[in-house]
């Protein structure tokens, strides 16, 4: 039996857990015994509890992902929580040894500060898990080359994150895999049109970088057309800038969007929203069309409008389709000509649901980390694992 230490940052708020809890719950029990250790309290113990794997809660767990931009004021921002870091380490050492664990996997590259205190308080081998692009500056090849000391691999969630990485590594790094996120899509007609007004949604937090306020530009869009009914909700909340969230609702009142879009605020079961849903738009500042709103909707059936042009996800045309740079225009007349064609939506339908059973469905992936734990481990000699080109 090998038995893992997880660790998640967000409870179940978030992507990142939603990806591991699809991951962890699809190991083999008779070959593995994973603990789940998560900073934030949120719905994702009881999830794990309805499958009997047992999570501990450890606040003090300190996480820093620097942007592109302002990585200096986010680290400022968090720095508050970095003294407790040493009682976090603490934690989960005791809770490592008391579960007896084998190897620790760090499912946010936001976990490095964590990494080399951890590896020497357990003496235990790390897997880290790069799940956004980290940035092309001083401060993304401070998260590389820590993690590329004390990790024994890499998982990467696109093609995109490991070439990243390699280029801000040093030359020496630990080998790595790609390793999609999992969809748990919901069941959705061929034609899916699941409203009295269909509704084209967006999902994730409110801030600058993920762009919801770029949904109110493609419904102004929408009424210069003089588009029939069309709803554009944005589900999530303002997590981390509340005034971020006022502006948006303020420019709404402003602006009388409100017959066009709607703040629905943080749902609990987004893939219900998505099972629903006439499109989904993913308007990201970074041009990063892969999160797992957008996985679950290309495997749900779902069209999705996104910026960035990596079409590894969103195949342009087939299942959805990129725009690079941001026009809320040709957005919106993309949105009007799915209405008009349901043709169209039932193509894209097909083409979605196939290529999320295959490249979204969970084999693969619980099969790679399986190999790959157990191989870090030392339950296997078979660590022969590259980092993949698909």
């Amino acid at each position: 039996m090998i038995r893992t230490l997880h660790i998640d940052i967000e409870g179940g708020y978030g992507g990142s857990s939603r990806s591991l809890y699809e991951l962890v719950r699809r190991l083999d029990r008779d070959r593995f015994a994973p603990l789940v250790v998560h900073r934030r309290e949120g719905p994702i113990a009881g999830r794990y509890a309805e499958i009997d794997i047992p999570t501990a809660h450890v606040p003090e767990i300190f996480s820093y992902a620097p942007r592109p931009r302002n990585s200096g004021k986010i680290f400022l921002a968090n720095l508050p929580g970095l003294p407790a870091l040493r009682r976090g380490v603490a934690r989960i050492a005791a809770l490592a040894r008391e579960h007896g664990a084998a190897v620790i996997h760090l499912n946010y590259e936001g976990l490095f500060l964590m990494a080399g205190p951890l590896r020497r308080a357990t003496g235990l081998p790390l897997v880290g898990h790069s799940r956004t692009l980290i940035p092309e500056n001083p401060w993304g090849r401070w998260v590389v080359r820590s993690l590329a000391r004390q990790v024994a691999h890499m998982f990467f969630i696109t093609t995109r994150e490991a070439e990243r990485f390699a280029a801000l590594a040093p030359r020496t790094r630990p080998p790595g895999d790609v390793m999609w996120n999992i969809a748990t899509p919901a069941a959705c007609a061929a034609d899916p049109v699941k409203t009295e007004i269909p509704e084209a949604i967006f999902l994730g937090n409110h801030d600058v970088t993920k762009a919801p306020d770029r949904m109110l530009d493609i419904a102004a869009a929408l009424d210069a057309r003089n588009a029939p009914p069309l709803k554009l909700v944005i589900y999530g909340s303002a997590r981390t800038n509340r005034d971020y969230g006022r502006m948006l609702a303020d420019r709404i009142d402003r602006e009388n969007l409100g017959h066009r879009v709607s703040l629905a605020g943080h749902i609990a079961d987004p893939e219900a929203a998505t099972a629903r849903a006439f499109a989904l738009i993913r308007p990201s500042r970074d041009n990063d069309p892969w999160g797992r709103d957008v996985i679950e909707a290309v495997s749900a059936g779902v069209p999705v409008l996104a910026t960035g042009s990596y079409d590894k996800v969103v195949e342009p045309g087939v299942n959805g389709y990129l725009f690079e740079p941001f026009d809320a225009g040709a957005m919106a007349d993309r949105l009007l000509d799915l209405l008009a064609r349901p043709d169209l939506r039932r193509r894209m339908h097909a083409a979605g649901r196939e290529k999320g059973a295959r490249q979204f469905g969970g084999t693969d992936q619980a099969a790679l980390a399986s190999r790959v734990f157990a191989a870090v481990a030392g339950h296997s000699t078979d660590s022969s694992n590259g980092t993949q080109t698909t």
